[in-house]
């Protein structure tokens, strides 16, 4: 049983957000990166598949040199390889173009699962796990939330959350491609220390971008979203209150 994990890398909303010179995509100097919280949930349902089914999986981050300490994280938590595939920031987001890359570069190893988490907080275009179904000619399930796999390793059952928390119960056939909702249970947690660890022992394979890739979705500009009017603080009593907001209501027409 072979599953790969695809790691993306994209920036921490938490941290202010700054639009490059040329206006089409961030500043990345400026950006932190984080891995994709949905990719997260789908190495997690990667690791527990592991250790049902004694299954190798392998990481493959997508992203710059910041993907590599996703990979060393990823490492600490049990994954048997570690795989690289550079791709420059402008084009992460586009879903379209990282499934026509990644999909020449995962066919070959013949994976049994390719899990990816169903939605990444920078894409522009649907979803990844779809799209490199299509590339690998490969059944594919979105919205998952749990796996099962059959003795013979050749079928698998798998829960899929539908709006209103409603379950549907799919049976699939491998080789298959699955967009990771929720794994069965949070992401585990790994000590830094391990991580640092698995850092200085990291062995990555970094692999080139396919010679033919197809594009899909760039932004034309990119813009901040304008603020809205403030909200104005009315002082005094309620009876001071009261009467401003009565003066204000009649400036605007309103009574």
């Amino acid at each position: 049983m072979k599953i790969a994990v695809i790691l993306r890398q994209v920036p921490d909303v938490v941290e202010e957000l700054v639009i490059s010179e040329g206006g089409r995509s961030l500043a990345e100097d400026e950006v932190m990166h984080i891995t994709n919280e949905g990719d997260e949930h789908a190495l997690e349902e990667a690791l527990i598949l592991k250790a049902r089914h004694a299954a190798r999986v392998t990481a493959v981050a997508v992203g710059g040199d910041e993907a590599r300490d996703s990979l060393a994280t990823a490492t600490a938590k049990g994954v048997d390889e570690a795989e690289l595939v550079p791709v420059p920031p402008e084009h992460r987001g586009d879903n379209v173009r990282l499934a026509s890359v990644l999909g020449p570069l995962l066919k070959p190893a013949g994976y049994d699962l390719i899990l990816t988490g169903v939605w990444a907080a920078d894409q522009l275009d649907a979803g990844l796990a779809g799209l490199l179904a299509m590339h690998l000619s490969a059944p594919y399930v979105g919205g998952v939330v749990s796996v099962s796999l059959n003795p013979d390793r050749t079928r698998g059952t798998v829960h899929k959350e539908f709006s209103g928390g409603r379950l549907g119960v799919m049976e699939i056939s491998l080789p298959a491609v699955l967009g990771i909702q929720s794994a069965e249970q949070p992401p585990r947690y790994v000590p830094v220390s391990r991580v640092v660890q698995a850092k200085r022992a990291l062995q990555v394979r970094e692999r080139a971008e396919a010679a033919q890739v197809v594009e899909g979705i760039r932004p034309a500009k990119l813009v901040k979203p304008t603020s809205g009017a403030k909200a104005e603080m009315l002082p005094g009593d309620a009876k001071g209150v009261a009467e401003q907001i009565v003066r204000i209501l009649r400036e605007r027409g309103m009574a």
